[in-house]
């Protein structure tokens, strides 16, 4: 069952023409690096728009979210 957290996070990503790819990204002083970007959508916060990723580091789920007005990360929830 996912657990929902939304703390900020760092996370290393791949920017290319009009995609986003999460490679990576530091929770608890912990590098987790994302094998799986499994699902993707996006969603609206007031006049921000939120971009978020269901990836996989091959043992845990994981939502991360990147709003694109703040260009922040938020770890979303994990399971």
């Amino acid at each position: 069952m996912p657990v929902e957290i939304d703390e900020p996070i760092t996370v290393g990503v791949v920017f290319s023409r009009s995609t986003v790819k999460p490679v990576w990204f530091l929770r608890l002083g912990r590098q987790i690096r994302i094998q799986e970007v499994a699902y993707t959508w996006k969603t609206r916060e007031g006049s921000a728009g939120i971009l978020h990723f269901s990836v996989s580091d091959g043992q845990g789920l994981y939502e991360i979210c990147f709003n694109t007005t703040t260009l922040s990360w938020r770890l979303a929830a994990c399971a």
